[in-house]
């Protein structure tokens, strides 16, 4: 729990002589922890307030007035107080004599300290014979009561209040008291204290980074005074940033080399032994711009598409920007976009091409300083074909070599797959991929036939093309040629239809001989239908007929023979052996 102070007398009341039927006074001042109780006595008797007596007390004071001493007063009075902790008492003496005395003061003037603006009161107890008078002086000269001097003189005490009291109040009081036996004073200092004031602020100011800044307060107040300054509610103390200097009536803050991160408010607080007080300026170092978001390095578009570059900025206003492209200036126009809004730099580029490929800069400007980020721009167009794949047609064991051209900006990433499986090199599939992109199938089987696909890309697009791969087909007859026997002069034709993969090449003999072009013998070879017409046939003609037809995957042929009958009995036989031929051919 709370110490309790001991009861405690701090001024005893002083032994006094009266004149018989003058009042008398007697007080003494005390301390200690709350409740206190005192009392007077006399000769063991407490006395209480009545017609005789007049007690008065508060919690540091009490005062025992007789109201109209006589001879049987005289005597020694005790003063006693009390509290849980102690009980003290003091003892003085009152002598009632019938002469006049004269005035003394039981009570001396003290040196009293007053605050500029306040009331003060300066108090002496004063005893001696009734009447008397009390004159008050300063440095010698009398004070008159006025509006802001007071003089009272009530039970023994003389009291002298100055109100608003200020430094030209300070000096040398007296309080003298005179009566018919004579006069006696009393004299005490009065310090009057100004608390602190601020005379002129510092004031507030935005500056560029690097500046040297000053904050100046000019003050007033009773010395000593102690003057600090603050930010973010740290006092600030001189380094190798900044210095404080400070005197009596005056003080600098001092920043050498002034950065962002010094703004905010300072704050001034000035003290002295009857008060405080404070001012504050508010400092904004000017802040460069830096981006906040800014483009990659390298930045790729497809040819004809927009392109949007956009920064965004942080820093005190205004903040201009401009845009460059290979150190020259963009300005705005159909071709190019720009704008700054809500701190956002945008430069947009309408259908790009090839020629606004280059080194873009965003460069923002204020006052105090400039930044800038820059970004590369690659317009590039995406693969195209200018020459398809096509469909193949190979012989079985062969190489097949798929191929197309394409356009556009490399390098490009080539993909082939067959019936949507990816293809990878390797000893049966040989890949190349520059401008003119090929894929070879090596030793093609039947296992290689089916749909493949090329898909070309690179960062901006891509293109895919389609093709078969068929193996060929060895030529068939579907319908072979037969014997012919016509009359001499008579026509003659042979026909027969074929399969196989293109191109296929017929040939005709007679007799294993090779027929020669013959303006008397017509061929055709249409749709697959191979055909040997003789117009006027005679006896030369006759004789074994073969057809060779040939194609890169293999041959085929079929034989018939060609009678031109007369009236002779031989041509009867060679009828039956054009018949017998006939049957083998089949």
């Amino acid at each position: 729990g709370a110490v309790t102070e001991p009861a405690n007398i701090t001024e005893h009341a002083k032994s006094i002589s009266v004149t018989q039927g003058d009042p008398a006074r007697l007080e003494c001042r005390f301390s200690g922890t709350k409740p206190l109780k005192s009392r007077w006595t006399k000769a063991g008797k407490e006395l209480t307030s009545g017609q005789k007596y007049n007690i008065r007390g508060t919690d540091a004071s009490s005062v025992l007035k007789i109201v109209k001493t006589e001879k049987s007063d005289s005597g020694d009075y005790t003063f006693e107080v009390s509290n849980k902790a102690a009980l003290i008492s003091v003892c003085c003496m009152l002598c009632i004599i019938d002469q006049i005395l004269k005035p003394s003061f039981t009570r001396e003037l003290k040196e009293t300290e007053g605050i500029r603006g306040s009331f003060v009161h300066l108090e002496c107890l004063v005893s001696g014979s009734l009447p008397m008078t009390i004159e008050w002086f300063k440095d010698g000269e009398e004070i008159c009561t006025d509006e802001k001097h007071k003089c009272t003189f009530f039970e023994n005490v003389a009291f002298l209040e100055i109100s608003c009291v200020d430094i030209k109040n300070s000096g040398f009081y007296t309080c003298m008291a005179k009566n018919k036996a004579g006069s006696a004073q009393s004299s005490g200092m009065l310090f009057v204290k100004e608390p602190p004031c601020i005379l002129e602020k510092p004031e507030s100011v935005n500056v560029l980074p690097g500046s040297k800044v000053q904050l100046n307060v000019l003050v007033s107040g009773t010395a000593p005074l102690k003057i600090k300054w603050f930010k973010n509610k740290k006092e600030i103390l001189s380094s190798a940033d900044c210095s404080v200097i400070k005197d009596n009536t005056s003080s600098t803050l001092e920043l050498f080399f002034a950065k962002t991160s010094d703004s905010g408010d300072y704050i001034c607080e000035i003290q002295n032994d009857v008060g405080s007080t404070s001012c504050q300026a508010a400092l904004f170092v000017k802040e460069p711009p830096y981006f906040l978001e800014k483009p990659e390095g390298v930045s790729v578009v497809a040819s004809g598409d927009a392109k949007v570059f956009e920064c965004k900025l942080a820093g005190t206003p205004e903040i201009s920007v401009r845009w460059f492209r290979d150190g020259a200036e963009i300005q705005q126009s159909v071709k190019h976009k720009i704008s700054f809004y809500n701190s956002v730099a945008t430069l947009e580029i309408c259908e790009a091409s090839e020629n606004d490929n280059g080194k873009y800069i965003c460069e923002a400007c204020n006052e105090a300083g400039t930044e800038s980020c820059s970004v590369e721009l690659e317009v590039k167009e995406p693969p195209s074909f200018l020459k398809e794949l096509m469909h193949l047609e190979v012989v079985k064991g062969s190489t097949a070599a798929f191929a197309c051209k394409v356009a556009g900006s490399a390098p490009f990433k080539v993909t082939w797959f067959k019936d949507r499986k990816p293809i990878k090199s390797s000893q049966k599939y040989v890949i190349a991929d520059s401008d003119n992109v090929s894929l070879k199938i090596q030793d093609c089987k039947a296992d290689d036939v089916g749909t493949y696909k090329c898909l070309v890309a690179n960062e901006v697009g891509s293109c895919t093309g389609f093709a078969a791969l068929s193996l060929k087909v060895p030529p068939t007859f579907h319908m072979k040629i037969e014997n012919v026997s016509t009359i001499a002069g008579g026509a003659a034709i042979f026909c027969c239809m074929v399969e196989g993969s293109q191109p296929l090449s017929v040939q005709w003999q007679r007799d294993d001989n090779w027929i020669p072009e013959d303006p008397k013998i017509e061929r055709t070879f249409q749709n697959n239908e191979a055909t040997l017409r003789i117009p006027v046939c005679e006896a030369p003609h006759m004789g074994k007929y073969t057809c060779h037809v040939v194609n890169e995957a293999g041959q085929d042929k079929c034989f018939a023979k060609l009678v031109v009958l007369g009236t002779s009995a031989s041509n009867l036989m060679l009828l039956l052996n054009i018949r017998a031929c006939s049957n083998s051919n089949k």
